[in-house]
């Protein structure tokens, strides 16, 4: 018995030893350049019999012309409607057929169209998104239909709501100079005054392999792959080179604008303070923070609700982009109280995080649920494909993505009070005040 005590107090002992260091799962990539510019980059996981292809290119709302707005997203939906070699309306029957599904997305920054399928049918994503980028079919026929489709997700998304289009009003605020003052959805006075000819002048500028990265997750065999992307995509011929549009800050003497909504309940105000692009050290810090302000029903912002009965709502959310950043508050109020009131009551809960940072326990809590988060990455394909296309095209490489947890647990109080002094500060905000239209 003696012995047994001896030998679990020294297995104790052992494993203390190794406790010390964090061991965070990590991948290794295969990645390489075609002739035209496309950026490839395979991660081979064969623990089930999925692939995902996908391709980004590096082209959103920010690419577009002041009078020609919408034109990214348009092409999102326009890309699923048939090529040169697919018939309109069988690109999701091949994918039916083979056990898969296609999807996509667009922001300001960037546009993804992604494939999962059994992996061994690896070989028709690849052609379903070579073809995507070699063959597309933009007709007056096509683009007529896929206006109509958008204009009924803007009257869904944003009419039928009064405060649907409050965002766009804020981002024409904090980025009046620049293209991310627009929604990604643009608009439908421009989508209707553009000919097919825009159209295609702005598919042939961006989505070309020169500006895109090919990412292949999954069941895949590297030898086969790297076989059969060649096929298919090396005879795409390589576009014009593209220049990201360099960011133009906006004027920073505006104070406070007023507006009116029609169909508005409350009054609703958002606080917006100048922060940093997505890329920028401080980035994962304002995440965190923005993180702790909204994580779980009893947090900072929930609070305030509860401790002021003026206030109906307050919620915040980072808004980082390429090439700037803001953090938003925003917060729906009783007419009976002044709107300088709701500004002060947030402003103190940031001043609290700035002068005291976070309780050890809540700080611990939420770098493990980001490391929970950020581990289940590695496990989903199509999760993974997205963030490895996005931290090459932004960040420059696609290690970010073995960094993304020891980043998050290396944040400390001193950096949560440093990035909070530093942005949450009452020069260093607009504040955007929405008022019912009687």
């Amino acid at each position: 018995m003696k012995r047994v005590c001896i030998l679990i107090f020294a297995l104790l002992s052992f494993t203390g030893i190794f406790a010390v260091t964090d061991v965070y799962p990590t991948i290794k990539t295969v990645e390489y350049k075609l002739k035209n510019g496309l950026q490839v980059i395979i991660y081979q996981d064969n623990s089930s019999p999925v692939v995902n292809v996908g391709v980004m290119y590096h082209v959103g709302s920010k690419n577009e012309r002041p009078d020609r707005t919408g034109f990214a997203h348009l092409f999102e939906h326009l890309l699923f409607n048939g090529t040169k070699n697919i018939p309109e309306g069988d690109l999701e029957y091949y994918l039916r057929e083979a056990g898969g599904y296609s999807n996509a997305n667009t922001t300001a920054d960037r546009t993804y169209y992604y494939t999962i399928l059994p992996s061994h049918q690896l070989k028709i994503g690849l052609w379903i998104e070579s073809e995507r980028m070699l063959h597309p079919v933009i007709s007056e026929k096509v683009i007529a239909r896929e206006k109509e489709v958008v204009k009924e997700e803007s009257r869904q998304r944003y009419d039928v709501n009064p405060m649907g289009r409050i965002p766009e009003k804020m981002q024409a605020i904090d980025h009046e100079n620049y293209s991310y003052r627009w929604p990604v959805i643009g608009s439908m006075e421009h989508l209707d005054a553009a000919t097919t000819d825009d159209f295609r002048d702005f598919f042939r500028q961006y989505y070309i392999p020169n500006n895109a990265c090919l990412v292949i997750t999954g069941d895949v065999d590297i030898a086969e792959a790297k076989k059969y992307i060649n096929a298919y995509f090396e005879r795409i011929p390589k576009g014009k080179p593209v220049v990201q549009p360099q960011y133009i800050s906006a004027n920073s003497d505006i104070g406070v604008i007023r507006d009116s909504i029609k169909g508005l309940k409350d009054p609703h105000i958002v606080i917006s303070y100048k922060a940093v692009p997505e890329t920028h050290k401080d980035a994962v810090v304002l995440d965190f923070i923005n993180s702790h302000l909204t994580f779980t029903g009893n947090n900072p912002l929930s609070e305030i609700a509860k401790e002021n009965s003026g206030i109906l709502k307050v919620t915040s959310s980072k808004e980082l982009y390429e090439m700037a950043g803001n953090m938003w508050f925003r917060s729906s109020f009783k007419d009976t109280l002044e709107y300088e009131s709701v500004v002060e009551i947030i402003q103190n809960k940031l001043n609290s995080i700035a002068d005291k940072g976070l309780d050890e326990n809540r700080l611990s809590q939420l770098k493990h649920s980001y490391e929970s988060g950020y581990t289940d990455m590695f496990y989903d394909m199509a999760f993974l494909a997205d963030m490895l296309a996005i931290s090459y095209l932004e960040w420059g490489s696609t290690q970010r993505v073995n960094n993304l947890i020891p980043s998050v647990k290396a944040i400390t109080n001193e950096d949560i009070m440093r990035v909070s002094k530093k942005y949450f500060t009452p020069d260093n905000r607009k504040i955007l005040l929405i008022y019912p239209k009687k």
